[in-house]
């Protein structure tokens, strides 16, 4: 651990913290958090029988040692449906970027007319947070993706097109999860590395796409393709770190099977890893520009950026709607476009996968 002192935290941020530390996790599994996710004894740094002196004592000396934005990537990874720790998170510059501070959020929720508090709105970022990975192609990020079973990835059929136009191995293909660097460029998680195992399903492109002529897509091509991955990270939690029962899976996103209303100016969050950097969220509350004639594409101005392709696209409520896969190709874009999301479901479905509902532990 660095010896660089670095006071992140000022003293009254230290109750909060200390309570949602308290609150969510017991001595024994504070202890064991500390010691499987960063390697930290705490009777090195405290012997105070107290609960409560004892968090605030590995509080201040990861305060004072620079390493405090650990301790709560930790707590965040272990409880990440926990808003403090989410909140937190953003503090000290471990959380997804672009999510605003706690004023403009409250704005935003009330300028979307969401059914969340602000609290359940942090809660809903922390989930999704670790069900969207970077698809990466030999270690270099190509597009987003997400989870939609315990061991498969949605993702753009553009970003991994090489498999299907040039025979390539989809095995050359890796979803990295958890994938985090500071501000500053500190390294925080290097990510989940799994590997592809197979491409089960895909719908290509269609070549409207690579215009802006007004033609209408043929309503097979969708752009999408499902990976199956070598392993089952939607079971497993954060890092498939378990400390106990407790320790909640990290699960995946659930598709939606009906059309969703685009009206016009209504809101369209996406969650990205743009131009290959750690996650980053995109919230506009008056997005929604049209749909196109034949229902098949939706066109936005949530802003994104390279390496977004195959992103999800969330209404105010967080449910599933699209499937982000470009952008305007003009010098000053006006517009991305996704694919209705109901249509990738229904697609899927004719070939056979139906989506299974997460076990609640």
């Amino acid at each position: 651990m660095s010896n660089t002192i670095t006071l992140e935290l000022k003293g009254p941020q230290f109750r909060l913290l200390g309570q949602a530390i308290r609150a969510r996790l017991t001595p024994k599994q504070f202890d064991m958090m500390l010691k499987q996710r960063i390697d930290v004894d705490r009777a090195d740094i405290t012997l105070a029988d107290d609960y409560t002196a004892l968090v605030f004592d590995v509080i201040g000396a990861a305060n004072r040692a620079g390493w405090v934005f650990k301790l709560v990537e930790a707590a965040r990874e272990e409880r990440p449906n926990e808003p403090v720790f989410v909140e937190y998170a953003q503090i000290v510059g471990v959380g997804p970027r672009g999510l605003p501070g706690k004023a403009e959020l409250e704005s935003i929720i009330r300028a979307s007319n969401t059914l969340f508090d602000i609290a359940k709105f942090r809660s809903r970022i922390g989930e999704i947070e670790g069900q969207v990975c970077r698809v990466d192609l030999l270690g270099d990020g190509q597009g987003t993706g997400f989870l939609v079973d315990a061991d498969k990835v949605l993702t753009n059929y553009h970003v991994i097109e090489s498999v299907v136009r040039d025979g390539r191995a989809v095995t050359d293909y890796q979803c990295r999860f958890d994938f985090k660097v500071r501000e500053d460029g500190t390294a925080v998680n290097q990510g989940t590395v799994i590997d592809v195992k197979e491409l089960l399903h895909h719908s290509k492109y269609d070549p409207a796409d690579l215009q802006d002529g007004g033609q209408q897509p043929n309503p097979d091509n969708l752009d999408y393709a499902l990976l199956l991955l070598d392993g089952e990270p939607g079971n497993e939690p954060i890092r498939g770190i378990t400390l106990d029962e407790n320790t909640p899976a990290r699960k995946w996103v659930t598709m939606s099977t009906t059309a969703h209303d685009f009206t016009p100016a209504s809101p369209l969050f996406i969650v990205q890893h743009p131009s290959k950097r750690p996650m980053k969220l995109a919230l506009d509350t008056e997005s929604v520009i049209k749909v196109n004639g034949n229902q098949t594409r939706v066109r936005y101005k949530t802003n994104t950026e390279p390496g977004s392709s195959g992103s999800p696209c969330f209404n105010q409520n967080w449910e599933l709607v699209a499937l982000h896969h470009s952008g305007d190709p003009q010098w000053v874009p006006t517009w991305n476009e996704g694919i209705p999301f109901h249509l990738v479901t229904a697609h899927l479905a004719a070939n056979g996968f139906t989506q299974q509902n997460p076990v609640e532990v």
